[in-house]
């Protein structure tokens, strides 16, 4: 075998002396900790080696490439696996540490990896292995100098024969952040947070229904401010083992959760048929919540002080006992933001916002340009079209060096199309600041069903905090519903980059009508130039957001 390979503690092996990416880098660093209650997750490295030589190649492996690959195919064995792009763009701790965070942008496959014959299996994790190289290299500009490493891992889970066919899914899959900007008055920033849903983890980072947010790890909701839970859920179809299409959820199905048959959901909470989690989180079964707990205080001293984890959770049997076990599946390390004061003016030449809910923190100057998704001429028919104007504008300005403001319906990047518009944060990536409008005037952050509404919008929001009642503020924190949408990889990477996100409460907030002033009435995007360059002020600790001109 021509292939240098690296041994790493915790079973982790690389293939290759090309670089790791985010995930592969991640998962060294997490294999080597001590974790409790936690079992380590077998890890199989292809570096950018390999991307190199399928470029050279012609596109594809040769003899001697496909050998150590056949290799891990053979002892991984036939459990069901993650095929999972690293890229070295993809974290922010790159080999010059100065790169931003790009999570979520690229493909990976969840495979069956159950067929009985097994050079159809090899067949379609090498399929898998090629659809990644090809989306990652049609969604890289010309003059990019970034590669692709590739991850395999087995996927920790639970068989379930099901009455639409067998599946395979984690009983429990998560995300955790080591900083909770939006931490209640009766909690703290660091207690982190975590979003957690019943089977793969394509519900907790996607946007398309609602799983639970558990608000802070130490401190989680009130069961009943949690939300109403979960009625959905993904898993891998184990039928759908033969051919990829290319999508990324090729392999995957979307279920309702009366299709588990598993026991184990009793486990966890549930009611009509609605996983709720109050066993897991607040009967602390399992030892749950303190065990994630203890996985983070150690990542957080052993390797990073800023950080997001995906995890899975599952029940074992040991010694007649049902037990729970982790796997930390991913680590991505995010850069440190100072909240350093900020002296807002108390007035400027013209001031065009002037909002109370936000993400981000400091001051940027000289924005030339707004990028406007009218909420009173957006229709879902037209999502496309606005998608592909978006990237278009974006990609115009940065080329320019120039960047902007943009005001959009609803829930910027989510899946689900009844909330706002699907986009990918590369799509956006040169905007200094982001601002939703378009939910109604109760700020509710599902979607609204009235037809007519005074804010024009049916969308749903972002934010975390949606207050029910309270006489004063202390009470309306502790009175919140929270449906968040915090660890969607949409968010992540606007928290990491620091890219100001607001949230505009017409009834509450001031906002310029200049700003829905289109060039063209009948179009619902729009680019406008201020008449004077403009500052943002964005003060994340007061709650506190300003555009004023300089």
């Amino acid at each position: 075998m021509g292939v240098h390979i690296v041994e790493k503690i915790g079973d982790v092996k690389i293939y290759g002396t090309g670089q790791m990416g985010g995930k592969g880098a991640g998962l060294v660093k997490i294999n080597e900790c001590q974790l409790p209650n936690a079992h380590k997750l077998r890890t199989r490295v292809l570096t950018t080696t390999f991307f190199d030589n399928y470029i050279n190649n012609g596109g594809k492996f040769s003899a001697s490439d496909l050998e150590p690959v056949a290799d891990i195919f053979k002892k991984i064995g036939n459990i069901p696996i993650s095929v999972r792009s690293s890229a070295t763009n993809e974290a922010w701790l790159s080999a010059d540490g100065t790169s931003s965070v790009h999570a979520g942008e690229n493909t990976s496959f969840m495979l069956p990896n159950n067929h009985a014959d097994d050079r159809v299996r090899f067949n379609q994790l090498i399929q898998s292995i090629y659809f990644i190289y090809r989306d990652f290299i049609e969604k890289q500009p010309p003059d990019s100098q970034e590669k692709m490493a590739v991850v395999i891992n087995p996927i920790p889970g639970i068989y379930d024969s099901t009455d639409v066919g067998p599946i395979y899914y984690p009983l429990v899959s998560g995300v955790a952040n080591s900083h909770f900007p939006y931490a209640l008055k009766t909690q703290h920033a660091t207690e982190g947070f975590a979003r957690i849903a019943l089977g793969h983890g394509y519900a907790t980072v996607l946007d398309e229904f609602p799983v639970i947010s558990m608000a802070t790890i130490k401190n989680p909701l009130p069961f009943n401010l949690t939300g109403e839970g979960q009625s959905f859920f993904y898993a891998i179809d184990l039928t759908r083992n033969e051919q990829l299409a290319g999508d990324e959820l090729d392999t995957m199905k979307k279920l309702h959760v009366r299709f588990s048959t598993t026991p184990y959901l009793q486990h966890l909470g549930i009611k009509n048929n609605v996983v709720t989690f109050e066993e897991l989180i607040f009967g602390e079964k399992f030892s749950f919540k303190n065990g994630l707990m203890e996985i983070m205080d150690i990542i957080s001293e052993k390797i990073s002080s800023n950080f997001q984890i995906e995890f899975v959770f599952n029940f074992i049997e040991e010694d007649n006992r049902l037990m729970g076990r982790f796997h930390v599946v991913q680590l991505t390390q995010l850069p440190e933001i100072k909240f350093e004061q900020i002296n807002i003016p108390d007035r400027g030449t013209n001031t065009y916002l002037h909002i109370r809910n936000l993400q981000g923190h400091g001051i940027k100057n000289d924005i030339k340009s707004a990028l406007i998704i009218s909420p009173f001429l957006y229709k879902k028919e037209l999502h496309n079209m606005v998608c592909q104007e978006i990237s278009k504008a974006n990609r115009r300005l940065k080329e320019k060096g120039q960047s902007y403001i943009l005001i959009a319906p609803g829930r910027l990047g989510s899946k689900n199309r009844e909330w706002g518009i699907q986009i990918e944060y590369r799509d956006v990536d040169g905007a200094a600041a982001i601002f939703e409008y378009g939910v109604d005037i109760a700020g509710r952050s599902e979607p609204v069903h009235e037809t007519e509404s005074r804010t024009g919008g049916i969308y749903g929001s972002h934010f975390l905090y949606m207050i029910q009642r309270g006489h004063d503020e202390e009470q309306k924190r502790l009175q919140t519903r929270m449906y968040g949408t915090q660890g969607t990889h949409f968010l992540t990477n606007l928290m990491s980059n620091n890219v100001i996100y607001g949230f505009i409460a017409p009834d509450q907030d001031f906002i310029d009508p200049w700003f829905f002033s289109p060039p063209q009435t009948d179009q619902p995007i729009y680019t406008l130039e201020f008449p004077d360059r403009v500052s943002i002020y964005a003060d994340s600790i007061n709650q506190k957001c300003i555009i004023i001109s300089q």
